[in-house]
């Protein structure tokens, strides 16, 4: 038997790199006692050169993944399973009921918490699971019609794999072949592409992604198990992507998952599926603000704020633009197999967690405009192996890239335009800046801050500490068209417009009624209001009487949906809002005064991430020099802050001292604010 195991070692060997041959002898070493089960596997194909080099695939790059470990997380399981019976029930999830369960299962169990603790596939996965799932995905990749003109490599990189970015469930393939059976006897002679895409479609029409449930409102619910995801069909868009390739694989569809670290100027990763193919893709993403009109500006999937437009949408103020997309400095594909020049696999140093993966590939070329860069460094003496540019993210700086410092440069190759960057080194979880700030412009040029002294703005006024985004924008947009009226009967008989919204309010408005006659009801009327992708919503309305003395009273009107209640636009927040339920026939809310008042002035705020400037709140702005230097506090006045003779060519953030947390760097450029 071992004789014989050698043997076939040998053939496979004669095949394979140094390199592959090195991840075999590493995986069968760190399998400890479940060595034997993955030799096992080997020998059972001795006699089929495809299906043994195959799980030589399979096994040599199972160095570095992982699976969660199910007794970890059971803590989170009472919601999983709420959500699995719901969603097997009535499909698709409806006006914000994964909340509803949420909040339900959290009274039933207010004190529980999982630990999610990963064990080493290696370790763990038997030989009869990696049977089963080679001759499976071997007998769909010979039966659909679709798949029998991939060739053998493309099928072990990208049908084959049994995991992605670490998850995993041994009856994932019998899951999706079951659902999509019927599915499968629609599309018999259409390409994998195509059918590649009506899966996918299929998958986001279903699945509840939802980045804030997870992250903010419920941490803790993931990571959980794949099985979990697969019949829940809710998560972050990373969950949603890792169901999606398992859905595409499992019925003969090559597909890779695709991210970047950190988006180049707003917060967080981002991850999507790509269909693999030979399709060259013409037009690359160049990091530059447009507007989306049709889905041809769908360069990179989902890189706008919100794929829909209104020509309500411009500058709202002469000093204020829109945002309408976001930047990307770095593209990757995580792959199943290891890559031979990953920093995972070739360094000893501790190096960030993206690049802990041995899979990740870097394509930014396939769709961003880049440029290969010499960035300049402070020292030529290094205090680590390797160096990083980073973008910004929420006060941190996050490593998108690396390199080998060569004395006092670092060579960075295929980087994205139209971003602000920082070389870095990372040492015990810190970002140790080692170069100066730069913007990296489309024709290649390193634009980097002046500090010298004797320049300065001689006065610069900001309206924000965050860009103003095309979501908000929409937003905002949405409110246009609603009417205010007033009246004293309760039939609305002898309803008077007093004021129709016509123009984007720029994250608030006010309108004032000049009359001294009295009234008992304002009724604010958006039935014939837009919709965009997000339905209407406004944050606050503010009722004034005589001496400026703010009106109260009862509120009835249309319902709201889930905790958009409509006693959310008096609560006194700008950023929780009420979203009406839009299937009622009748969109208002009526304010009752109970008796008659003389009414002055009407504020109101559309829903929005409440980031500009607001009178009486204290702010402080910063300048970047090797760290954020401060440059003085001050309360907005007339929502606005204006600074004197602060640096020029400089890099600048806006932080509130009063609410909120989220701030973006900027430059101050022909007296406007230009964010990164």
């Amino acid at each position: 038997m071992i004789i014989r195991f050698f043997i076939y070692l040998l053939f496979i060997f004669s095949s394979c790199t140094s390199f592959e041959d090195s991840l075999l002898v590493r995986a069968f070493k760190l399998a400890d006692k479940n060595e034997q089960d993955l030799k096992y596997v080997l020998e059972q194909y001795h006699d089929d050169p495809q299906k043994l080099a195959a799980s030589h695939f399979l096994i040599r790059n199972m160095l570095g993944k992982l699976s969660v470990d199910t007794n970890s997380v059971k803590a989170s399981q009472p919601y999983f399973d709420a959500w699995s019976a719901y969603y097997e029930k009535y499909g698709r999830y409806k006006n914000s009921v994964h909340y509803i369960i949420c909040d339900s299962i959290k009274q039933l169990y207010p004190n529980k918490k999982s630990y999610p603790r990963y064990i080493l596939d290696l370790q763990h996965i038997s030989a009869e699971f990696l049977i089963h799932h080679i001759n499976y995905y071997f007998h769909i990749w010979q039966q659909y019609y679709w798949s029998r003109e991939i060739d053998f490599d493309t099928f072990c990189k990208y049908i084959l794999p049994y995991t992605t970015s670490n998850c995993y469930w041994e009856y994932a393939s019998d899951f999706f072949e079951q659902k999509y059976a019927e599915l499968r006897d629609t599309v018999q002679q259409k390409s994998y592409k195509e059918i590649g895409t009506i899966l996918s479609d299929d998958v986001d029409k279903t699945f509840a992604q939802n980045w804030g449930l997870f992250t903010l409102k419920y941490p803790g619910l993931l990571p959980t198990t794949f099985e979990n995801l697969a019949k829940a069909q809710i998560g972050t868009c990373l969950e949603a992507n890792i169901v999606k390739i398992a859905a595409l694989r499992a019925n003969g569809i090559p597909v890779a998952l695709n991210t970047f670290p950190n988006w180049g100027n707003a917060n967080s990763p981002h991850f999507w599926t790509e269909i693999i193919g030979d399709e060259h893709i013409e037009k690359l993403y160049d990091n530059t603000q447009r507007p989306y009109i049709s889905d041809r500006d769908i360069l990179v999937d989902n890189m706008f704020w919100k794929n829909t437009y209104s020509p309500t949408i411009k500058d709202t103020l002469p000093h204020v633009s829109i945002q309408y997309c976001r930047t990307i400095p770095k593209v990757y594909r995580i792959n199943y197999e290891i890559q031979e020049n990953c920093l995972a696999i070739n360094t000893k140093e501790e190096i960030p967690n993206f690049f802990r993966n041995p899979g990740i590939e870097d394509i930014t070329d396939k769709y961003i405009v880049c440029k290969d860069i010499k960035v300049p460094l402070w020292d030529d003496k290094h205090k680590r192996e390797y160096v990083y540019l980073c973008c910004y993210d929420d006060d941190h700086w996050i490593p998108v890239c690396w390199s080998v410092p060569r004395k006092k440069q670092a060579l960075f190759t295929k980087v994205g335009v139209n971003v602000l960057y920082l070389p870095a080194y990372y040492e015990n979880g810190t970002i140790i800046p080692a170069g100066d700030a730069f913007i990296l412009k489309e024709n290649g040029e390193l634009k980097s801050f002046s500090q010298e002294r004797d320049k300065k703005e001689t006065s610069a006024t900001f309206y924000s500490k965050m860009p103003y985004r095309q979501h908000t924008a929409l937003q905002a947009a949405g409110t246009i068209g609603t009417r205010f009226s007033v009246c004293n009967k309760k039939d609305f008989s002898d309803s008077l417009n007093v004021y129709t919204i016509t123009e984007l309010p720029f994250y608030e408005d006010s309108f004032k009624i000049p009359t001294n006659k009295k009234y008992r009801y304002l009724v604010c009327d958006f039935q014939h209001t837009p919709d965009f992708q997000d339905s209407y919503s406004i944050a606050e309305i503010k009722i004034f009487g005589e001496n400026r003395q703010q009106l109260e009273g009862l509120l009835r009107g249309t319902k709201g949906i889930s905790d958009n209640k409509i006693e959310n636009v008096i609560d006194g927040d700008r950023v929780s809002f009420y979203q009406p339920d839009r299937s009622e026939k009748q969109q208002y809310i009526v304010f009752d005064f109970g008796k008659p008042c003389k009414i002055e002035k009407v504020e109101f705020f559309p829903r929005s991430d409440d980031n500009r400037i607001v009178t009486g709140e204290l702010y402080e702005l910063f300048y970047w020099n090797k760290k954020w230097i401060s440059l003085g506090r001050q309360y907005g006045k007339e929502n606005k802050l204006i600074f004197h003779h602060i640096p020029q060519n400089a890099l600048f953030r806006i932080h509130n001292h009063t609410r909120g947390k989220e701030h973006r760097p900027f430059t101050y450029e022909d007296g406007k604010q230009v964010w990164w």
